[in-house]
C-alpha cells in the first residue's frame, strides 16, 4: 500500500483544519463520485466491478470531512488524476467545499454540475491513516507541510527548503495551481 497524493492532501488539511483552524476535521476514504457537467458526466474514484460502484485499498479517494462539509483539496489537480483513465473530460481548476446535507443519496441524483456522492469506509480511512503515520518520512513531511503552511494569519510562502539525511538541500516551490471557482 503506497500513499496517494489524495491521502496526503486529506490528511495534512485535516490536521492543519484541527490545529490551526479549530475545526474538527477527518480524513476520510471510500468511494467518490463528482458530476462534472450537465451532460451529466461524472468522475468515480473506486472501481468499476462489472458495472458496479465500489471501493477498497486499489481503488479509492479521501478528502476531508467536518460535522457539516466535505472538503477535497486534491480538487485543482483532478485534471492530472484523470488524464489517463478519462483524457476526455474537461476539468477545470475548481476548489470542492460541499456542505454534507448535499450529498447525493444516489449515483442517478448527479444530474448537475457540482452534484456529489461520498461513500465512506471507516475501516479502510483507518487503515490508511494508520499505514500513513507509521511511516516516518509521511510524519516528517507532516511537520514541513504544517511549516510551509506558516499560519492561519500569515500568508504562505511560495517556498521552502528542506533538508535530508543524505545532506542535500531541496528547494521547493509552489505550483502555479489555480483554483477559479468551486464545483
Amino acid at each position: 500500500m503506497h500513499a496517494d497524493p489524495h491521502t496526503f492532501f486529506s490528511i495534512v488539511g485535516s490536521y492543519l483544519l484541527n490545529k490551526h483552524y479549530g475545526i474538527a476535521a477527518t480524513a476520510v476514504a471510500g468511494g467518490f463520485a463528482l458530476c462534472v457537467d450537465d451532460a451529466p458526466k461524472c468522475i468515480f474514484y473506486g472501481k468499476d466491478e462489472g458495472g458496479k460502484f465500489s471501493w477498497g485499498n486499489d481503488g479509492f479517494h479521501m478528502w476531508v470531512q467536518t460535522k457539516d462539509h466535505v472538503i477535497d483539496f486534491m480538487a485543482p489537480i483532478y485534471a492530472e488524476s484523470f488524464a489517463i483513465a478519462q483524457p476526455d473530460v474537461v476539468l477545470p481548476r475548481k476548489m470542492f467545499q460541499k456542505r454534507l446535507e448535499d450529498d447525493k443519496q444516489s449515483l442517478d441524483d448527479l444530474q448537475a454540475t457540482g452534484d456529489y456522492m461520498v461513500f465512506p469506509d471507516p475501516d479502510l480511512s483507518e487503515e490508511l491513516i494508520d499505514h500513513f503515520l507509521s511511516r516516518p518520512i509521511n510524519t516528517d513531511l507532516l511537520g514541513i507541510a504544517e511549516a510551509w503552511f506558516g499560519s492561519r494569519r500569515g500568508k504562505q510562502r511560495p517556498t521552502i527548503s528542506m533538508g535530508s539525511n543524505d545532506g542535500i538541500v531541496r528547494h521547493l516551490t509552489l505550483p502555479p495551481t489555480i483554483a477559479r471557482g468551486a464545483w
